[in-house]
């Protein structure tokens, strides 16, 4: 069944006394609200898990299951249910406990129909002002929640936290994402718990009801032994008591369905519940899709980055691969000096195209296996700043430039191009610096063979406080040892 608003101007009165139970039945329907009759706490309990009931009207005094057994009950499984206690023997004790254990008001036998009246229309508007404060906590929570998914940028950790979040919101016991594929096949993309079989979310009737929202684009319901299932969805699987499906949607498609899943020792899912994870589920599609489109911009950003790349070591055959190793290398280091997800895609992006200037420098130079003229390694010096010159021209690769310009002066002052040092050098070009440096050495070229890593990280020691950042030569050394940027 699709999502309905419950009625809360439902009552049940509860009287092992056929007579009492008609005539308060009565009254109340004349004043224009729907009852309920049970001859009994266990025929009660039957209709509170069927039925949108919005206030409970109780006899104390039952065979079997008591009024006050029910009033338990009824508070473990629904804290805002209001009951009214009525009975035929008052003492101020029973008074008292019924009180104590969260009864709204309490009745004495014989009792005016008018006073029913009133308690039960109080006890109905208390009800609502507790849901509204309910659901304005919860609009809060999911104003906070909807400012996380709209700053998280990687897929996989988005999904994850919308499928925590809705599971937490609804107090669901089992959550599924399943997301629609190239062929308009649904796919399990994310489960809660994540140890939980793959086979549970593989029943048809998981299957079927995904595919009914994801044609009808809009939520459906389904409860154990509900008769308004639509047709060709199975009956739940055993041990579940309901479950709700919710499309994931924006305006121009459906992209998938959340799955949420109520056991048989569970509650039934609250209107407030489905309200909000409704909420939730719209925001996080649009999230979702945001982050799709974010997500295809940066694979194409990286192609363009790798295509300059490949275009620079097309032309000097003994750096091929270079840039790659080095952008490994700088994202470990970032990330082992503690840097924002942010900075580390910037790093990264920069180790690819550091020598993107080199484009501009004769392959006669760069190729020549003998020790290069002053007036050759003058022409290779300028590689920093053709580089940023060249990517300065590019706007989603200009935050770049200054790293790739400075990636080659020394912390003391005697690199190049500008002679800069210390704290002056960009933090990125520093960490480039000693990327570059250690992969040069450990790679073959037309001048000299490789070294071995040993040697190459004595050089890079030594020259710790001279060429290098001190600080990233010692974060270096602790990646190097335990084998992290081999």
């Amino acid at each position: 069944m699709t999502i309905q608003s419950g009625k809360k101007d439902h009552v049940l009165v509860v009287d092992d006394e056929k007579s009492i139970c008609d005539i308060v039945s009565h009254y109340l329907s004349q004043k224009g609200l729907t009852v309920h009759q049970a001859d009994g706490a266990e025929k009660a309990v039957e209709l509170i898990q069927s039925q949108a009931i919005g206030c409970v009207l109780s006899d104390i005094k039952m065979p079997g299951m008591t009024g006050v057994d029910l009033l338990k009950w009824i508070k473990e499984y629904d804290q805002f249910l209001p009951v009214i206690i009525t009975t035929g023997y008052p003492t101020l004790e029973t008074a008292i406990e019924a009180l104590k254990l969260g009864a709204f008001d309490y009745l004495t036998k014989p009792f005016h129909l008018e006073e029913i009246g009133e308690k039960i229309n109080r006890a109905l508007r208390n009800r609502q002002l507790q849901e509204e404060n309910l659901l304005l906590s919860k609009l809060v929570a999911l104003h906070e929640v909807t400012k996380v998914l709209s700053t998280t940028h990687r897929i996989g950790e988005l999904n994850g936290r919308f499928l925590d979040f809705s599971t937490r919101m609804a107090k669901a016991d089992r959550g599924a994402l399943m997301f629609v594929d190239g062929s308009s096949k649904l796919l399990l993309a994310r489960t809660f718990p994540p140890s939980l079989e793959k086979n549970f979310w593989a029943h048809p009737a998981f299957l079927e009801a995904s595919h009914w929202v994801t044609e009808h684009e809009e939520p459906l319901v389904v409860e154990a032994g509900s008769e308004t299932i639509p047709d060709g969805i199975p009956s739940p699987p055993t041990g579940i008591l309901s479950y709700i499906i919710f499309p994931l949607k924006t305006p121009k498609r459906t992209l998938g369905v959340l799955n949420l899943v109520r056991l048989r020792d569970s509650n039934a899912f609250s209107n407030v519940d489905l309200e909000i994870v409704n909420v939730l589920a719209s925001q996080a599609s649009i999230s979702i899709e945001n982050t799709r489109l974010y997500q295809s911009l940066q694979d194409n950003y990286l192609k363009t980055i790798r295509g300059f790349a490949l275009a620079v070591e097309a032309k000097d055959k003994y750096t091929h691969g270079h840039s790659e190793n080095v952008m490994k290398y700088t994202i470990v280091l970032a990330q082992h000096l503690g840097l924002s997800n942010a900075e580390i895609e910037r790093i990264k992006y920069a180790g690819l195209l550091h020598d993107i200037g080199k484009i501009g420098v004769g392959e006669a130079i760069l190729n020549k296996p003998g020790k290069l003229t002053p007036m050759e390694f003058d022409e290779i010096k300028k590689h920093p700043e053709l580089g940023a010159r060249i990517i300065s021209d590019v706007p989603f690769l200009k935050s770049l430039a200054p790293m790739v310009r400075h990636h080659h002066e020394f912390y003391d002052g005697n690199g190049y191009p500008e002679g800069i040092r210390g704290e002056d050098i960009p933090y990125g070009a520093r960490i480039l610096s000693v990327a570059d440096a250690y992969e040069a050495m450990t790679s073959n070229r037309p001048y000299r063979k490789s070294m071995p890593s040993e040697i190459a990280m004595e050089i890079v020691i030594k020259e710790k406080g001279r060429q290098f950042d001190p600080a990233i030569v010692d974060a270096f050394c602790d990646i190097v040892q335990t084998g992290v940027s081999q």
